[in-house]
Formats: C-alpha cells, sequence, structure tokens
C-alpha cells in the first residue's frame, strides 16, 4: 500500500451520510446524492479541537489518552467510557478507560480488515456525482457540455461542491462505462490525467486560453496529439496534430494545465479504491469548481487514461490519502443522550508522496515496473523537441526548415506573392526598414524560379539618392541609374541544397521590368525577373529586407 499522510478533511458524520449517498428508492423525505445535496456548515474552530488526527499514532489507549485527557470536548465522552466500564469490569476506573479505548482501535481494525473503513456501504455510481447522464458525463470529460463552454453558470454546477463533502468518505465507481476510463480496452499504465488549455472568465462569463485568464496556473507544454488513440473524443479516426512547444527548446510554453494520478493493481490499496475519487477531485472539484478550468486540448480527451491522451512535457502527480481522526458522537441511551468516542476515516486528495512529478512517481514507486515507467514517459516527455523528434525521425523527417524560409528574427517581409504571398509593405515602412537594416541587403526567395536564382541577395554599397525609388525598382523597373553592379550594389546567390555563395558578376537593366532582370552568375537569365506585365518563372516569389 501507498503510504498515508495527515489530513485536514473530517468526515462527515455517519447518519448524514447515510441519507446523501443511499441510492434506495425506498428513502423518502431526504435527499438522495442523485437529486441533490445539502453542503454540511464546517465546525467551529476553538482553542481546543472537537476531533483529533490519529492517523500516524498508534491506534491505542497508551498513544491516544494523551491528546484527548485535557481536551475539554472529550470529557464527557470519557466519563461515560469510564462509567459503562466499570460496570463490567472489575478494573480500576483508569484501567476500564484503556481497556475502552483499546477496544475501540481493535473494532476499528477489524472494519478496516474487512474493508468497511469508509462505511460498509456499496459504490456510488459515477453517473450521480452531476446526476445528468452518462452522455453528459462522457461530453464534459472531452470538453464538450456546457460546463466547458461557459454557457452554464456556476450555480448550476453547485451539486459538485455538495457532493464531495459526502465523496470524502464514501468509495466512488469507476466510470469505465465513459471510453475516456475504459480499464479494459485501456488504462494499462493504470495511470489517468487531466489537461486543460481553456479557462473560464466570470467577469464577462466567456472562456480564454488558460494563459490570457490565469497566467500563473499552467505547467506544461502540448507536444502532440494522436487522433487514433482517442477517435470518440476527436471525433477523427486518425491523424496528427504537432504543436509548436515541439519545433524548437525556445518556442516551449507552458500553455496547459495538467495534473493526474496512478493506482496500484492492488484493488485493496488505496489509491485503487478511491481513483475515481481522484478522478472527481482533480477533474470536477479543483479544476474546473475551483479554478474555473474548462476545455483541453483539441482533438484529445480533456481527461482520460494516458493512453488516450496527448503527448505532454509535465503533469502534476496526487494521490488519495486516507486520514484517521477521533471525534466524539451524541447517541441515546436508556438513561438518555450520552457521548461516545468515534473513530471515523475519509479520503482526501493530496501531492503525492513521490514528488510532484507524475512520471518521476511512478517511476520511482517500485510496484511500477521499468518498461511501464518508459511507457508513460513518452506520454510525458518532459521535452517536446525531443518527443516529437521521436515520433517523427522513423517516419523519415529530419528536424530542419524549408530552403525558402526565411527566419523572421532575421527577415522583414516586403511583399510576396501566392505560395510566399504576404501583403506590400508601404514605401514609408520600407523605406524606414531599410534605414534600420545593419547590413543593407535584400533578399529574393523564388520557389518557381531556376536554381540559380531561387535565392538571390541584392547588398547595397551606395547611399541610395532621393530619386531612386528602390521599391519600385524591385517591383517592375531594374534600371542602371545609381543601380550598377559592382559600384552600386553586390549580388550573390546561395543554393538551395549545400547552402554554397556564388558572386554574381553579370547584371542587365531594364526600364520596364523588375529585378534582377537578366542578370546571373556569369551570364544573362532569361525569364527569372519579378513582372506583372511579362511572361516569367518569378511566380511564387517573396522579398525581405535583412535587420
Amino acid at each position: 500500500p501507498r503510504s498515508c499522510r495527515n489530513s485536514t478533511i473530517m468526515k462527515a458524520p455517519t447518519t448524514a451520510l447515510a441519507i446523501l449517498l443511499s441510492t434506495s428508492s425506498s428513502i423518502t423525505n431526504a435527499q438522495s446524492i442523485r437529486g441533490g445535496v445539502r453542503k454540511q456548515q464546517p465546525e467551529q474552530q476553538t482553542e481546543h479541537a472537537k476531533s483529533v488526527d490519529i492517523q500516524d499514532v498508534e491506534c491505542s489507549a497508551k498513544a491516544i489518552l494523551p491528546l484527548i485527557q485535557d481536551n475539554p470536548h472529550f470529557a464527557k465522552a470519557l466519563t461515560a467510557l469510564e462509567k459503562n466500564n466499570s460496570k463490567s469490569s472489575s478494573s480500576s476506573s483508569s484501567s476500564s478507560v484503556h481497556e475502552a479505548i483499546d477496544k475501540l482501535c481493535s473494532d476499528h481494525q477489524h472494519e478496516q480488515n474487512n474493508n468497511r473503513s469508509l462505511q460498509a456501504a456499496a459504490e456510488v455510481p459515477f453517473s450521480h456525482v452531476t446526476a445528468r447522464g452518462r452522455q453528459f458525463d462522457k461530453n464534459y470529460f472531452d470538453g464538450g457540455t456546457e460546463w466547458n463552454s461557459g454557457e452554464a453558470s456556476k450555480s448550476s454546477a453547485s451539486r459538485i461542491e455538495a457532493v464531495s463533502d459526502a465523496l470524502a468518505s464514501q468509495q466512488l465507481a469507476w466510470p469505465s462505462y465513459i471510453a475516456n476510463f475504459d480499464d479494459t480496452n485501456s488504462c494499462q499504465l493504470r495511470t489517468a490525467m487531466c489537461c486543460f488549455t481553456k479557462a473560464h472568465k466570470t467577469e464577462s462569463q466567456t472562456v480564454h486560453n488558460i494563459n490570457d485568464v490565469f497566467p500563473s496556473i499552467p505547467n506544461a507544454d502540448v507536444c502532440m496529439v494522436d487522433l487514433s488513440n482517442s477517435p470518440q473524443a476527436g471525433h477523427v479516426k486518425n491523424g496528427k496534430t504537432y504543436y509548436s512547444d515541439g519545433r524548437k527548446v525556445a518556442e516551449e510554453t507552458n500553455d496547459a494545465y495538467c495534473t493526474g494520478f496512478y493506482w496500484s493493481a492492488d484493488a485493496s490499496d488505496v489509491s485503487n479504491k478511491y481513483r475515481a475519487n481522484t478522478l472527481f477531485h482533480l477533474s470536477m472539484l479543483d479544476a474546473f469548481y475551483n479554478k474555473n478550468l474548462v476545455g483541453g486540448v483539441p482533438g484529445a480527451p480533456m481527461c482520460g487514461c494516458v493512453e488516450q491522451m496527448p503527448v505532454i512535457s509535465h503533469a502534476q502527480c496526487m494521490e488519495p490519502v486516507q486520514a484517521r481522526r477521533l471525534s466524539v458522537s451524541n447517541t441515546g441511551n436508556d438513561d438518555g443522550e450520552e457521548e461516545r468516542l468515534l473513530i471515523t476515516t475519509s479520503i482526501t486528495v493530496e501531492p503525492c508522496a513521490g514528488g510532484n512529478s507524475l512520471v518521476d512517481a511512478y517511476a520511482a514507486d517500485s510496484a511500477n515496473s521499468a518498461a511501464e515507467a518508459e511507457s508513460l514517459s513518452k506520454i510525458i516527455a518532459g521535452s517536446c523537441v525531443d518527443a516529437v523528434d521521436a515520433d517523427l525521425t522513423p517516419q523519415g523527417y529530419k528536424r530542419g526548415t524549408a530552403w525558402w524560409y526565411a527566419d523572421d528574427d532575421k527577415w522583414i517581409p516586403i511583399l510576396g506573392e501566392k505560395d510566399l504571398y504576404h501583403p506590400e509593405m508601404s514605401a514609408a515602412d520600407f523605406q524606414a526598414a531599410f534605414d534600420a537594416s545593419s547590413t543593407k541587403t535584400i533578399r529574393r526567395i523564388c520557389k518557381s524560379c531556376a536554381p540559380t536564382h531561387r535565392d538571390i541577395y541584392y547588398k547595397r554599397i551606395t547611399a541610395i539618392p532621393g530619386s531612386l525609388d528602390l521599391l519600385t525598382m524591385l517591383k517592375s523597373s531594374f534600371t542602371s541609374t545609381n543601380n550598377v553592379l559592382g559600384t552600386d550594389f553586390e549580388m550573390y546567390s546561395k543554393d538551395s541544397k549545400d547552402g554554397s555563395i556564388t558572386t554574381w558578376k553579370y547584371c542587365d537593366y531594364s526600364e520596364s521590368i523588375g529585378f534582377p532582370f537578366e542578370c546571373g552568375p556569369d551570364g544573362a537569365a532569361k525569364k527569372q525577373y519579378t513582372t506583372s506585365t511579362f511572361g516569367t518563372y518569378a511566380k511564387h516569389y517573396a522579398f525581405y529586407i535583412e535587420k
């Protein structure tokens, strides 16, 4: 079993839970979890706690009595315990109290051994949580309900907060009827997670990218989505989407909030028994109800077993933790009402003891094999660049950029046509950009030109007189006036295959045809020029200024 730690969540009274979680049709005059629940009022904090955390102490009179003997909230219960036990025991009052507490612990341990530590009742069906039907639940986990779109008010989901009180002490059934959590055909890694990329802005009742609403919440980069892993969520049979986080390390940006959990193969382990409770907490209570996170990665489930989820860089690890507390209960007997000691247990969801990272905590757990940990690390990959490379390289792809790509960190687009279209820069903006250029170099990329003219550079070496309209010269009038190769400018080309540079030695000019007319590396080149009135091979081109 996985380790447990201290918890501060109180267990609701047994009688209240019997009403809250009953699914019997014979119960009337009470609200069941299907029909609605009312949130219980929290205990008022006083100097002396009305309950004591005994999760990490031995359940025995020797360990428990020092924690409560000076607490006035336990005084009547201890007195009643001493009185009742002295009637049936010849031991001293002190010994009888010790015996009674030890028996209470023994009975509690017996209940735990018989899997009754969180009430001896059947599992609550997951569909009872929303009471909106199974299709609603499926659509919610895919990010497609009114809760996800922001169309519904928060009050329409107020049931979630109320249900959470009951589920602190009641086992919730795993929703295997939802394809996202089908543990027959999926969930082999016994791990589920949620990834949120959208957030609800309560002031305007609108949904936005998570970074625009809560910039401090995102903790993960989205690398890629394999649509074939979750066709019911994306409504697409196959295909892949690669996100910019996988292009280069500098572009990796936390644009999602991802959180998840894993469970033991042992059905009696807390992590396995209360995995559905954990799912409810992470997806509905914490992320949706408390944080206003509402949408997932397009084409993938918002929540699901990891085999169906997108490849991401990180996911926070959470786990269910069982807490044990000692409190006082009012009961009736022949002499009227009296107080008695009561040991109760509850479930909270807390960060994993094995660390904040889901994949690290999973790998550190000796119950999970090295092969399973490796499989999980391919889904929660750490680096999107590495994940995308690992997926594309076996398919014959190599990381790089097309020869016609102009890095916008270095080149400013002037204008472009066809495949390289870009709206034309104004004359004023062009002049400002050219004046600011560090090299006074203009580049033309032409996908439809001959190899010698695919990537050519015009580098100005003299100042441009006011009478020379350089923009018009490029487009339609490459004249020799104040524009002579070797005197006013240099020209060279770069090979699109090996990147080698060739300096041009020949140039011809025209009053009615644009750059570079019939200039070439070592002689005249026909129909490689820019023009809108004559036949040319330069149809897919763009001009750029070097910054």
